[in-house]
């Protein structure tokens, strides 16, 4: 039986004035039923461009130029729009960052429920109303009656995150993409939003990708973690495995930057900035940021390779 996703050598590329960049550059993973994989990495190295790269949704001037993207064995990179577009808030659903600007804000909350309910599900607008209804009993909205008849701006940023949840649940997807949906929240709705998105997964068997970069999401939240650099996977594995043993210097040095209660030294920092995606780089894209001096990082790129059971890294050092 195949994975529910399966995504393999996935390249996007971004056609600007500057040159070709490349956001995401061989990305290859694979989520299972039930399972939680989460997307970890700083800003900009290509997390929302692979999540928009599932969806088809690649803002321009960006294009999949290369790779597979399968959804229990359907290849959905050579299905026509119309087919995609079904299967968009259907069988995939997004969770977006920021749900102020994810929401219509002159709709109501209910009018915004019903219409991906009868758009997908060809429900008649009664139905889509008591449906609607009962998305937000589920997410835990109290009053959900007359929550449905107020707008956006009128709801609390825990509440509309709430909101966009029962919006990319409704109509039971087979897999749920949640791109940072804690963002510009405070830690006890931060929590709360996780408890919850944690607890429908386990209820709906539902494969979940989660991008963030806060580790401590990942820690409570996932079962494998991919860590992504400049664009590429350059470790994968369980979070347990990744998180007590960090083979790649890139993921120590995140896990070294962890607050820790108690301690009272200064943070620790990634010495560098990311590479420029729209120069090439011959050698590991990496290496101007690493301690190792490895003899081949200036020169060839390494493999993202297994070097332990399910545990695969992109290092010179550990082939």
């Amino acid at each position: 039986m195949p994975p529910r996703l399966s995504v393999a050598n996935l390249k996007s590329y971004f056609f600007t004035r500057n040159g070709l960049l490349k956001a995401v550059d061989g990305v290859s993973f694979h989520i299972e039923q039930g399972e939680t994989l989460a997307l970890v990495g700083e800003s900009g190295c290509g997390k929302s461009m692979t999540a928009l790269s599932i969806l088809r949704l690649l803002p321009e001037p960006g294009r999949i130029v290369g790779g597979e993207i399968h959804l229990d064995g359907r290849d959905l990179l050579h299905l026509p729009e119309i087919e995609i577009r079904r299967i968009r808030g259907n069988d995939i659903s997004m969770i977006f960052q920021e749900p102020m600007t994810s929401l219509n804000p002159v709709l109501k909350i209910g009018d915004q429920i019903a219409e991906v309910l009868r758009l997908h599900q060809g429900l008649s607008r009664r139905e889509a109303r008591a449906h609607a209804t009962q998305s937000l009993v589920q997410v835990g909205i109290s009053d959900p009656q007359q929550r449905l008849g107020d707008y956006p701006h009128q709801l609390s940023g825990g509440q509309r995150q709430r909101v966009m949840i029962a919006m990319a649940l409704a109509c039971d997807p087979k897999l749920l993409i949640a791109d940072e949906p804690t963002t510009a929240l405070d830690v006890t709705i931060q929590a709360q939003i996780m408890d919850l998105l944690l607890k429908l997964k386990q209820d709906r068997r539902m494969a979940t990708l989660l991008i963030t970069h806060d580790l401590g999401i990942v820690a409570s939240n996932a079962d494998r973690v991919a860590i992504m650099y400049a664009g590429q996977i350059i470790e994968l594995g369980s979070v347990d495995l990744v998180f007590s043993n960090p083979l790649h210097p890139y993921t120590r040095g995140l896990l070294q930057c962890v607050p820790r209660i108690g301690e009272k030294n200064s943070l620790a920092t990634i010495t560098g900035q990311l590479p420029d995606l729209t120069k090439n780089h011959e050698g590991c894209l990496f290496a101007s940021r690493c301690s190792c001096l490895c003899d081949n990082g200036q020169q060839q790129r390494p493999a993202l390779k297994e070097v332990a059971e399910n545990h695969l890294v992109r290092c010179w050092r550990q082939s």
